[in-house]
């Protein structure tokens, strides 16, 4: 029973659990939906919802604002690539602050529950938690961001493959993520970028913790150094003193001698 209960998990089959959300952190049904949303409490890849502003939504809005209607939608083709690159960078440039990407892909689809949806991968888990402690409530071009772990960690199963072939029939209301491309010089470039930036700070570090390991040891030199003139000193006055004192005592014993020796004629040797 364990073992078909773990073949089943996250598929069709799985009466329990929503496959939708397990392969793709996202559901069309939301809480409505009849089946669980496992939430992890942690992972490497976060979730940043609807931050990415579409550009058919962006137009359709436009244009009802207007009074043209949906269908009067205008989508500059060339500036929104233009938008979406210079998107691309922002968030990969912020990203790379918290740790190493693995992974950074923009939802091209048109569905309510994962329109402008950015998905990040870190390698490792504490960097998601990282960014996702800092993202969290900030604001990027005007709204507010959302962030959460995402159950997401193998993008393959999360993609439509049928788009990145260009022949999806859902078109934008897929419930498979159609991941924007973006050229693969432009990801090398900036990873490449992220890798110095890493770097730099290491060294940064690895040069402000020495420059505390040398302050720190000339100072306990220091200390070192007065701790023994101290010593010297007040081994100097007792030394002073007890020379004082002994030759007190030498001629107190001599004049002792003659005393007794003028007294009564005994001379000590």
């Amino acid at each position: 029973m364990a073992r078909h209960l773990a073949r089943i998990h996250g598929t069709e089959e799985d009466k329990v659990n929503c496959p939708f959300y397990f392969k793709i952190g996202a559901c069309r049904h939301a809480d409505r939906c009849s089946r669980i949303h496992h939430r992890p409490a942690f992972s490497q890849t976060i979730l940043i919802k609807h931050v990415y502003r579409h550009p058919i939504r962006e137009a359709e809005l436009k244009a009802a604002r207007e009074g043209r209607g949906v269908d009067g939608a205008i989508v500059d083709e060339e500036g929104a690539r233009e938008d979406f690159l210079a998107f691309f960078e922002d968030f990969f440039q912020e990203l790379s602050k918290f740790g190493r990407l693995e992974a950074l892909h923009v939802c091209d689809n048109l569905g309510d529950h994962m329109i402008g949806h950015v998905y990040a991968k870190f390698a490792e888990e504490e960097e998601a938690a990282d960014a996702l402690n800092v993202m969290n409530g900030r604001y990027y071009d005007g709204r507010r961001m959302e962030v959460e772990f995402s159950p997401v960690t193998d993008f393959r199963e999360a993609r439509c493959r049928d788009f990145d072939e260009d022949t999806c029939r859902r078109g934008g209301f897929c419930n498979f993520m159609h991941i924007k491309p973006v050229p693969l010089c432009l990801v090398r470039d900036m990873e490449d970028e992220a890798e110095d930036e890493r770097r730099r700070e290491e060294m940064e570090r690895m040069e402000r913790r020495r420059r505390e390991e040398r302050r720190d040891h000339r100072g306990g030199g220091g200390d070192r150094r007065r701790g023994r003139r101290d010593r010297e000193r007040k081994g100097g006055r007792r030394g002073g003193g007890g020379s004082r004192s002994r030759s007190r005592s030498r001629s107190h014993s001599k004049s002792g001698s003659r005393d007794r020796g003028g007294g009564s004629g005994v001379r000590y040797e």
